[in-house]
């Protein structure tokens, strides 16, 4: 499989998981989007989104930014945060990235959005944090980490559109409604 940050792209498959056998561009709906389909058992792959998890955090009034170590990433800030592991909870993804990305431990206090946007493969859930006082370090695929005042954003330099309306949402006060940030295993037990 090759990663694609891009549009979404259907070359990335070639054979079907089930059988082996060549797979195929079909529209199965004359109103859906066109699917890959196996040439022998007919079986579909459906190209699901990959979901990841961002954090706004504050720290003492100014929202913490970051800039990757990726040739690609490295001019342009964006929010902490990264993919979603299989089994694991998205709050659990959003702490466990800020952790490893800015070397700080926070709670989560709030839903900022989900964002996801036609052709681009991922779903962004933002959450925020607040901190009074803090000093983040550098994590290992960190290039640099910068606070802004709100009025100091360099909303020109920012990666990715869903940094841009994120951070919007967020200054705005349009974040979703703080909901319980844990998953409760005994609804999931009775679905």
């Amino acid at each position: 499989m090759i990663s694609t940050t891009g549009p979404i792209r259907h070359d990335r498959y070639r054979f079907c998981p089930a059988c082996g056998a060549p797979l195929a561009l079909h529209r199965i709906h004359a109103d859906g989007p066109p699917r890959l389909v196996c040439s022998a058992c007919t079986g579909v792959v459906y190209l699901d989104p990959k979901v990841v998890a961002c954090v706004i955090l504050e720290i003492g009034g100014k929202i913490l930014l970051m800039r990757r170590k990726r040739p690609d990433d490295s001019h342009r800030w964006l929010l902490p945060g990264g993919y979603v592991d299989e089994g694991e909870p998205v709050e659990a993804a959003a702490m466990r990235e800020i952790r490893e990305e800015v070397n700080l431990d926070v709670s989560l206090d709030g839903l900022v959005g989900v964002f996801s946007y036609a052709g681009w493969p991922p779903v962004i859930i933002v959450y925020s944090a607040r901190l009074a006082e803090a000093s983040p370090q550098a994590g290992e695929e960190t290039e640099d980490l910068a606070l802004f005042a709100p009025e100091d954003i360099p909303w020109d330099a920012l990666a990715f559109p869903s940094t841009r309306d994120a951070l919007r949402a967020h200054l705005q006060g349009r974040a979703c409604q703080p909901m319980p940030l844990t998953v409760c295993t005994a609804a999931l037990n009775a679905v």
